[in-house]
């Protein structure tokens, strides 16, 4: 689980085991060219670069934390890098993979707390098509008053010839007291890189090249 899908990245794994007890534990690295988050650039448009551990604690249950660098471009009030917590459960439903999770999304050291902010989440794999829906939770508007809000995100890929894989995303969020949007994204994969080209619907569109290995 990452905020952001920096590239597609290869997965393996050290295996902790004991008769009571399996602990699979991951780290993944990632470098982009902009730090694009739902079709908004989180780092000014400056390269970003980030890294993680994910723990799964077997029978569905996993955690996480992932960090990220916000550029160089930030002034007083803001923060040079972003930290992610989030914990969740997976569990099949017939042929349809479920996960219900929280993510708290953390910016250390930033004078105005209102920057972070909470979401809770639950995501259905059917297979060819994913749909995520997240409630945005305890996080304040540019006036400091409470905002609340809902992201759904629609994700779809196809595997393509010579190793190559592209994907598709449709993304639409809705606040309580702030200008909602949608955004969408393509990108094209290959290995560890990734090339793709988000917009929003204010006809924002960034293209990023990101690289990311997991190990």
């Amino acid at each position: 689980m990452q905020k952001v899908t920096l590239a597609a990245a290869l997965m393996a794994g050290t295996m902790l085991a004991t008769p009571a007890l399996a602990v699979t534990i991951k780290g993944n690295i990632g470098a982009t060219s902009d730090y694009v988050w739902r079709g908004n650039t989180q780092s000014n448009g400056d390269a970003s670069i980030s890294g993680g551990i994910d723990v799964d604690l077997g029978s569905g249950f996993a955690v996480g934390v992932w960090t990220a660098s916000l550029g160089g471009n930030q002034d007083s009030d803001s923060a040079d890098y972003e930290t992610d917590l989030y914990g969740s459960y997976s569990f099949d439903v017939g042929s349809i993979g479920m996960e219900v999770g929280y993510i708290a999304y953390q910016y250390p050291g930033v004078a105005a707390s209102g920057n972070d902010f909470e979401e809770y989440f639950v995501s259905a794999d059917f297979g060819l098509v994913s749909v995520s829906y997240f409630r945005l939770d305890n996080a304040e508007d540019a006036t400091q008053n409470d905002n609340k809000g809902t992201y759904l995100s629609i994700d779809t890929g196809f595997e393509l010839n010579d190793g190559w894989s592209l994907g598709l995303h449709y993304g639409e969020e809705d606040f309580d007291i702030a200008a909602s949007d949608t955004d969408t994204a393509i990108s094209l994969s290959k290995g560890e890189v990734t090339f793709t080209v988000s917009g929003d619907e204010d006809d924002d569109t960034r293209a990023v090249v990101s690289w990311g290995r997991s190990f």
